[in-house]
């Protein structure tokens, strides 16, 4: 059996082989533009069998333009010949037992015009993801010239305070972004106050890590709340902005001015904002350094400029950050007559109260982010802030007995003056491992140092007069309390992280083990010092802050 296997059934069945490949056969071709002549790589070339065009084989072109179709068995077909954007080409193939050369293939673009289709639509106001509430700004309707502050005071879920603050869904927002880009660092009252709000297409509230969390994978659990504003496409290219100013009664006026300038992903903002109407366009940021007596009342005089960009080589290294100017001058001015009524009569005091708070601020918030490559990120961001600040406050009191005699008298003038600057940075280098995909190392550094200085002289004169109850003026009730009050307090702060992230098993099944050690120093003081000052001392004119009779600075008695 096996001598008549070998003798007549194997050379029949390679005689079947051979017939096979005898009736089949290869079908090539060139693909190339009608009008350029230029090769088109990856046309999508399909053999259909007829008649009913059922697929037998399909290949696309070589970036030569080329294209072979192998092992075709005989029949009639037909090939067609597709590209995005050209007309398709049908040949009609006979194959046999000899190779088919189409030859070359031109294709021409498809001029075929459509009928116009339009397409009616109401856009969704709220859409909620997993981590991000997405707003459309054309949903909700703002007055002419209003401001992206105007717009979030109509936002379901987002609260505007009396003083800028902002809060969503009971979170407060600690920055900005435009089109996915920092804007002007942690100061959300800028882009609040100052930008459009017609510009403005899609606003997002986004709930996110912290900066260096998302740049190490290890989270510091210092989440915050930022909002992104998307532009309108008309004004993602190009120059625009805007210019307003007003005047009325009471000497009253305002004027503001935005200019922008996008394109190719970058963009730079120039910001301006002048009145004396209580809008501070920027945050005051001396206001939690030294003592201010005028609180949030009265008439605030604020004048503001700022810078902002962002721009580079697409991801691979961007250069932004912010430099901002305000001034401020706040004077409150207060009359108040009291009265205390008792059983039988009643006493009065009429008290008089003038403060005035001065202040200049310039900071910058700089940000350089380098990633040569999808796998290694550096970020670097300096920053300063110089601080200038003038107080005072005169209040003078008189009390009235039941004859309308005066009493007493309070006379009280505080006034300080301060100063402080701070300076620091932020490095953060992070590594993704190309060989072990989830494999991470990150190492950060940080260094902040301030300074604050701030130097007052307080004066409380009581004085008592002759009274019914004591003709002869036996009680000595007279006090006068006067001091001078130096502070300055400087602190330094250094900060190291090194972080090593390894993937347990499966990337996919985002199972992490992570060794972090963070190394933290920071050194502070303080110099409260508190002196009294002669009963006969009185202050210069409120335009001199020398406080003359006092030690000179830099002498041996300078309590600094």
């Amino acid at each position: 059996m096996k001598y008549l296997f070998r003798q007549l059934i194997l050379p029949l069945l390679m005689l079947v082989s051979c017939a096979a490949l005898a009736s089949a056969a290869d079908i090539t071709g060139l693909v190339k533009d009608a009008s350029s002549g230029e090769a088109l790589p990856d046309a999508t070339v399909r053999l259909l069998s007829l008649p009913d065009s059922a697929f037998v084989k399909g290949v696309t072109t070589s970036d030569n333009g080329r294209f072979a179709l192998r092992g075709v068995k005989a029949g009639k077909y037909v090939a067609v010949i597709s590209y995005i954007g050209y007309s398709d080409i049908r040949k009609d193939i006979t194959a046999g037992t000899s190779a088919i050369r189409l030859g070359t293939l031109e294709m021409r673009e498809s001029t075929e015009l459509l009928g116009e289709v339009v397409i009616t639509a109401t856009k969704t106001p709220i859409k909620v993801m997993e981590d991000t509430v997405e707003y459309n700004a054309d949903s909700y309707h703002t007055q002419p010239n209003a401001v992206v502050e105007d717009l979030l005071k109509r936002l379901p879920g987002v609260e505007v305070g009396t003083d800028g603050s902002i809060t969503a869904n009971g979170k407060t927002v600690t920055k900005f972004l435009v089109n996915g880009k920092e804007f002007f660092s942690d100061d959300p009252k800028v882009a609040s106050k100052n930008l459009p709000a017609e510009m403005v297409d899609k606003l997002q509230v986004v709930d996110r890590k912290s900066d260096m969390a998302r740049l190490t994978g290890v989270d510091d659990g210092e989440d915050e709340t930022v909002i992104n504003l998307t532009f309108k496409k008309n004004m993602n290219q190009g120059w625009f902005g805007t210019v307003e100013g007003g005047y009325g009664t009471d000497s009253r006026y305002m004027g503001s001015f935005n200019v922008n300038r996008f394109w190719d992903g970058n963009q730079v903002t120039l910001l301006g904002n002048f009145n004396n109407t209580n809008q501070i366009g920027f945050t005051d940021s001396n206001g939690n350094r030294f003592r201010r007596f005028g609180g949030n009342n009265g008439i605030t005089e604020s004048r503001a400029l700022g810078l902002n960009f962002n721009v580079g080589n697409k991801e691979i290294i961007r250069v932004g950050g912010d430099l901002m100017w305000s001034n401020t001058d706040a004077l409150t001015l207060k009359r108040q007559r009291r009265e205390n009524l008792f059983e039988g009569y009643s006493t009065w005091s009429d008290i008089d109260q003038r403060t005035r708070d001065r202040g200049n601020n310039f900071r910058g918030d700089f940000r350089v982010l380098w990633k040569p490559d999808s796998f290694n990120t550096l970020e670097f961001r300096p920053n300063f802030s110089l601080n200038y600040n003038k107080s005072e406050d005169n209040e003078a009191t008189a009390y009235y007995d039941r004859n309308h005699e005066k009493a007493s008298d309070n006379n009280a003038v505080d006034r300080s003056h301060g100063k402080s600057y701070e300076v620091g940075g932020r490095l953060i280098y992070s590594h993704s491992f190309r060989q072990r995909r989830g494999r991470s190392f990150s190492v950060s550094g940080q260094y902040n140092f301030s300074n604050v200085i701030e130097k007052g002289v307080s004066l409380n004169d009581f004085m008592s007069y002759l009274l019914e109850e004591d003709p002869d003026n036996t009680k000595d009730t007279d006090e006068l309390l006067h001091q001078f009050n130096d502070n300055h307090t400087w602190s330094n702060r250094v900060m190291g992280q090194v972080t090593w992230t390894e993937p347990l098993g499966d990337v996919a099944k985002g199972n992490f083990l992570t060794f972090s050690y963070r190394g933290n120093y920071k050194w502070n003081n303080a110099d409260k010092l508190v002196y009294d000052l002669p009963d006969d001392y009185t202050l210069p004119s409120p335009l001199d802050w020398d406080f003359p009779g006092l030690p000179a600075e830099g002498s041996e008695d300078d309590p600094e």
